[in-house]
């Protein structure tokens, strides 16, 4: 139960609502006026989230009366309770309408929401979503099925109501969750940092790993959260296709032998809405190549077809890309991925660097690694040096190049080309 909701159980607090309030036509009298000219009904509004300007100052019964009033003058409103955070109000429906009492409710529900909470207009880039609409209240019409005396009819509408208010309250995450992303991506309010790859022979920057940040105050939190969601949801493309255009146009000035990582999955490679050609024309406006491109594989999809896998990337190599396989030594499938599509740099992950020097293991495994790599003629980055010992390590063992808080933080603009 959501934790906004009131502890004790709803019907012994509906006992305590003061029923005369609403008037005997709704509470005793399933044949009184109101019902047979139009009808009534409840409104519950969650208030946790209310400006503290909005609504009355004070909150008697009075007070919301007036300010119901003055928010609806055409709409006959009435104060009914307070239950914790949640306003309760009745609500008469005008006889012979042309809409239905549940959208009639709803849409008085939906003006006040708007007008009690923060969330409808104030925050820039929100308002209007239809997910800020339909959130924070439920309501229900008075039922006058036969047999159902007054009070029961009202136990009724007040169980409906409140079971739609708790099921907006429970959904709101997910429903802001997935409004944000869009709005993310309408936006393009992703941003990239660099993180220098060093030569760790003359530590020269040989490139920079492009890596995608939420904008300020995401509820995503961290990147990952971001992507992992989008893979869930459905937004996986647009996503990435966002993240690899933001890491091309705001990438720092590279000099013709140096080289951008950017973060990439076998899935989105294997889409046919990866078109190349793109990502080449935004490499051109930029002054690139795709020679100076090197797609990193990450571990957020696995490969099921490495016969498939070969044929794509062989696609991206005739063009000038080239490939890494990131976090290797972290998993089996990255160890499989350099087998079966020997890539042009393997990544080492952290995990195998950080303490290397302390851990006689993790030593030997990288000492596998890069003669492995040389065999294969292919280039090794150390990710994750921290320490100077690791970085002694690492060059010692011959890595050819490295990545790490020790060598250069990311930034969002690189450091200077050398």
């Amino acid at each position: 139960m959501n934790d906004r909701w009131e502890e004790r159980p709803m019907a012994a607090a509906w006992q305590g609502m003061d029923f005369a309030r609403f008037g005997a036509r709704m509470a005793e009298s399933p044949e009184g006026s109101a019902r047979r000219e139009g009808g009534c009904g409840f409104i519950a509004i969650d208030l946790a989230d209310r400006e503290a300007s909005a609504g009355p100052a004070s909150e008697t019964p009075a007070e919301w009366n007036a300010w119901l009033a003055w928010a609806c003058p055409s709409e006959r409103l009435e104060y009914a309770d307070r239950l914790g955070t949640h306003l309760w109000l009745c609500a008469e429906i005008p006889p012979d309408g042309h809409v239905p009492a549940h959208e009639y409710l709803t849409g008085i529900a939906r003006g006040l929401r708007r007008l009690l909470t923060e969330h409808c207009g104030s925050t820039p880039g929100r308002s209007g979503g239809a997910w800020l609409q339909d959130r924070g209240f439920g309501v229900a019409a008075l039922s006058d099925r036969d047999g159902l005396s007054g009070r029961d009819a009202v136990y009724e509408a007040l169980f409906h109501a409140a079971g739609q208010l708790r099921q907006s309250l429970q959904e709101q995450p997910r429903t802001e969750l997935r409004e944000e992303m869009e709005e993310l991506l309408r936006a393009g309010s992703l941003y990239s940092v660099y993180q220098p790859i060093i030569w760790l022979g003359d530590r020269r920057v040989f490139g920079y790993e492009a890596l995608s940040r939420c904008p300020a105050g995401s509820r995503f939190g961290n990147p990952m959260a971001l992507f992992g969601y989008a893979e869930r949801e459905g937004y996986a493309f647009a996503l990435d296709r966002l993240a690899r255009e933001t890491a091309i146009r705001s990438s720092p000035p590279l000099n013709p032998l140096q080289k951008i990582f950017i973060n990439v999955t076998m899935g989105i490679m294997n889409d046919d809405r990866f078109v190349s050609g793109q990502t080449v024309q935004w490499l051109r406006q930029r002054g690139l190549h795709p020679g100076q491109v090197v797609f990193e594989l990450t571990e957020r999809s696995s490969i099921d077809d490495f016969a498939a896998a070969k044929k794509i990337l062989g696609h991206y190599r005739g063009q000038g890309y080239e490939i890494a396989i990131d976090d290797a030594g972290a998993g089996y499938s990255s160890l499989q991925s350099i087998v079966e599509l020997r890539p042009d740099y393997i990544k080492i992950d952290k995990s195998l660097v950080q303490d290397a020097d302390r851990d006689e293991m993790k030593k030997q495994m990288l000492r596998t690694f890069v003669r492995f790599a040389k065999r294969m003629n292919i280039k090794t980055v150390a990710e994750g040096i921290e320490r100077p010992e690791e970085l002694r390590l690492v060059r010692s063992l011959g890595t050819d190049l490295g990545q790490g808080y020790l060598l250069g933080r990311p930034q969002e603009h690189g450091m200077a080309s050398g």
